[in-house]
């Protein structure tokens, strides 16, 4: 395996830190492999298949001008 140096802010080590603690990995290295591979499950779970995203759109509707606040409202009707 080949090693390299890369430069990250001081907020985005702590988080890394932070992340090797919880998750009771022995370096930064392990938890930066760690969240990587998370990340890109994730990013091909999303690619994966759009048009799922696409048929749930012959459910949407027009409800006019409104509020962001009502939001729910129109998701999941008054109550």
């Amino acid at each position: 395996m080949r090693y390299t140096t890369i430069r990250i802010s001081a907020e985005d080590k702590e988080r890394l830190e932070r992340l090797a603690r919880l998750l009771k990995f022995s370096n930064l290295a392990e938890a930066l492999r760690y969240a990587l591979s998370v990340a890109e499950k994730e990013v091909d779970r999303v690619r994966r298949d759009p048009s799922i995203v696409l048929a749930s759109l012959k459910y949407a509707r027009d409800v006019g001008e409104t509020r962001a606040e009502d939001v729910d409202k129109h998701l999941y009707g008054e109550g």
